[in-house]
């Protein structure tokens, strides 16, 4: 496909993993597509690559990359299955643990780095023969009624295309060209990430521990390290980017308290803003939203990608699915949205519930938690369901 001729049926803007995702998606469909991304082209060697920012996918975000045939080459990736889960609070008795044995399953979801998966996608569409342009950046765009055409710096023309896939992330320049408004809200926290050696071994298990305002996730990799997410008010968070390796570590073993726990070894540490975001509506004309450019929440319990993949499977039910003519369709588009909004809303109003209730020590709320934490671990069915909705396994066939 060249950037001349015919319009394209899709243009996907955004080359990380949920864009990468859509693309994969459209072209298994028999569609015209192809990828803008204005960094390089991912690339992955699991034998020189650091461990990087690191995701978790539940059963329904891995199950459709296996439909689209990448789920041997994670693997073979660093990707790494887990079978526990493992949820406390450091102010009371409030203790929850899910295994994938008793929901009959044969994991609860997988650790995965970022840069594998993408390179892993864009490999897949490589092979496919889709048009994928690098280091490419879109300088203007004409929203037309039948089309958009995107155009580099000088005008210089680049795409046409009957569907532009807004996957450009959170702060979306192509979410904003076509006039769609966001609801922004800042947590006014940091989420610190590094990878640690730790002196018991995670056991394939996700650790999380909830301290007020903290919360610290371990999550397993295949080498027997783990991941960290570690969500901090600002101040606190600059403090621990400034501490030395030493001084880091003993924080961190003393936040974990147990666990996984004490930590033995770090690397290097980044953080980034945890701010809320969520799109009024999900497309404008023959512009779509997808992922975190329609919707960002909390990390606490990994969920971020699993929405985006959501979204993907989701606009490809639309776009693909029958009498389906032209991907620009505002019926499809219109049915999308009414998927995916209400359901990314809820996800993000739960997770900002469930950090509020443990975020604070008001008298006797300690102890009213974990009389409803063991409430539902001593109720099977709930705690059964509960886990499934949670994991992505409701509705996957074993």
């Amino acid at each position: 496909m060249t950037r001349a001729g015919e319009p394209l049926d899709v243009l996907v803007v955004g080359g990380g993993a949920t864009g990468l995702a859509t693309a994969l998606c459209c072209a298994r469909a028999g569609m015209r597509v192809a990828v803008l991304e204005r960094g390089p082209a991912p690339a992955f060697d699991p034998a020189t690559a650091p461990v990087t920012r690191v995701v978790t996918l539940n059963a329904a975000a891995m199950g459709l990359l296996d439909r689209l045939g990448v789920q041997e080459a994670l693997a073979a990736n660093r990707a790494h299955a887990f079978s526990g889960m493992q949820v406390w609070d450091a102010h009371g008795p409030a203790h929850i643990r899910f295994d994938a044995d008793d929901l009959g399953v044969p994991e609860l979801g997988w650790t995965v780095e970022n840069a594998a998966l993408e390179a892993v996608l864009w490999q897949a569409l490589r092979e496919r023969g889709v048009a994928l342009w690098p280091e490419t950046a879109w300088r203007s765009v004409d929203l037309r009624p039948d089309r958009v055409d995107v155009y580099a710096e000088g005008h210089a023309p680049l795409a046409s295309a009957r569907l532009v896939v807004a996957a450009d992330g959170a702060r979306s320049a192509l979410r904003e060209r076509a006039g769609i408004a966001v609801d922004e809200r800042p947590y006014h926290a940091r989420g610190v990430v590094a990878t640690v050696e730790t002196a018991q071994g995670h056991g394939d298990t996700a650790w999380q521990r909830f301290d007020d305002e903290r919360i610290l996730a371990f999550l397993p990799l295949g080498d027997g390290r783990c991941s960290i997410v570690w969500s901090l008010p600002e101040i606190e968070a600059d403090d621990v980017m400034a501490m030395d390796d030493g001084a880091f570590i003993d924080a961190l073993s003393a936040a974990i308290d147990g666990g996984p726990g004490p930590v033995t070894g770090t690397s290097p540490r980044a953080s980034f803003p945890l701010v809320a975001r969520h799109a009024r509506d999900y497309f404008s004309g023959r512009v779509v939203l997808a992922g975190d450019a329609a919707h960002t929440i909390h990390p606490l319990a990994g969920q971020g990608l699993n929405l985006g993949l959501a979204d993907v499977d989701a606009l490809l039910r639309q776009l693909a699915g029958p009498n389906r003519r032209d991907p620009g369709d505002p019926r499809g588009l219109r049915a999308y949205t009414r998927a995916r909004r209400p359901e990314n809303a809820m996800m993000q109003r739960a997770m900002d519930g469930f950090r509020l209730l443990f975020g604070t020590r008001r008298a006797g709320l300690p102890e009213l938690r974990g009389a409803g934490v063991r409430l539902v671990n001593g109720l099977v069915p709930v705690k059964r369901q509960l886990a499934l909705r949670a994991f992505g396994l409701d509705g996957i066939r074993r």
